[in-house]
């Protein structure tokens, strides 16, 4: 049975979210040998095309974040494999996510696409469920080629970032590839995906006013049982709010979103509950193992306003989603 923590304060947790460094602990592993991760059987070696691993390290534990990073000797040539439960979204959104997150970095001065984003079939599996692409930044010291790749194993997202000096954009997407067959991954299906097209039309919304909030009686309606998640066969990308912290909507439903705040599965689902005679809109931060819940709301609120709920210490309740129940 997972927990459930009614609080005063839930903001630091909240605000983790859109924090732009999440914490970083070790990750223990031994040396020279792989390293399999517990909850999805996922096998990692110690060297990746002959690059050694170089450091691992835990987001979320107990490896419920996680990240494996690989490099040459001279540093030209690097390879990173993050593995992070599936709470909410699907692949295309959080590839776009991560897509995102590579042209905003001020190092790579808003790299140019080398190659535009594409599908592909990841190693055991039968469809095309997979993102890639790759970025050709311009006049960047030591980095020709940078690319991403993002499947779904079961409940968990896998996510590979490499950097080449030397590779080209289109060789960068192969080697890829290649690096992807080095891993075990375990059989299993997933659906083809493709990459997020633009929302139309796009959201619209009341006037966004505090008194949208709920009286207080009412302020701890909307806490979700860990099992519901919001659920959409395809995206699409209403808008961008800021930076990384951009709103999607599950087959272009016109009332409920999720404000992703981040590429590594953290994201706010806003949706409408209850009936009728007795509706509201809840606003959950979705994380990697719990729930947060804010104030519920009377109407759909803007992305903007969930979240200043989010600053303004708004929140009433924590589910703790990890063990799963």
């Amino acid at each position: 049975m997972a927990s459930i923590c009614y609080c005063a304060t839930l903001v630091a947790v909240t605000l983790a979210a859109a924090a732009p460094v999440a914490a970083q602990d070790v990750l223990p592993v031994v040396d020279g040998q792989p390293w399999t991760h517990a909850h999805s059987g996922i096998v990692i070696p110690a060297a990746l095309d002959e690059l050694p691993r170089v450091r691992s390290t835990s987001f979320t534990a107990p490896e419920l974040d996680v990240s494996q990073s690989f490099a040459s000797g001279d540093g030209r040539d690097s390879i990173t494999v993050y593995i992070f439960r599936n709470t909410n979204g699907a692949v295309p959104l959080w590839f776009a996510q991560s897509q995102r997150a590579i042209s905003l970095r001020t190092d790579l001065q808003d790299p140019p696409l080398g190659v535009a984003p594409v599908v592909f079939t990841p190693p055991g599996q039968s469809a095309a469920s997979g993102i890639k692409a790759v970025f050709a930044p311009k006049g960047i010291d030591g980095i020709r080629s940078t690319g991403i790749a993002l499947f779904a194993v079961g409940d968990w997202y896998v996510k590979l970032r490499a950097n080449s000096a030397t590779l080209t954009p289109s060789d960068m997407s192969d080697w890829m590839e290649g690096v992807l067959t080095e891993l075990t991954l375990p059989r299993g299906t997933a659906p083809a995906v493709r990459p997020v097209a633009d929302c139309a039309p796009k959201l619209s919304f009341e006037a966004d006013t505090a008194d949208s909030t709920l009286p207080d009686a009412s302020l701890t309606v909307g806490v979700r049982t860990p099992a519901t998640r919001m659920v959409g066969t395809r995206w699409c990308l209403d808008h961008v709010v800021r930076g990384n912290q951009a709103v999607y909507r599950p087959d272009g439903a016109p009332d409920r979103y999720l404000l992703a705040t981040g590429d590594n599965g953290k994201a706010f689902a806003v949706e409408p509950q209850g009936t009728s005679d007795a509706s509201y809109y809840s606003a959950n931060l979705i994380g990697t193992n719990r729930t947060i819940t804010l104030v519920a709301q009377a109407r759909m609120p803007t992305p903007q306003r969930i979240l200043d709920l989010a600053a303004g210490e708004r929140a009433v309740a924590a589910i703790e989603t990890w063990p799963t129940p």
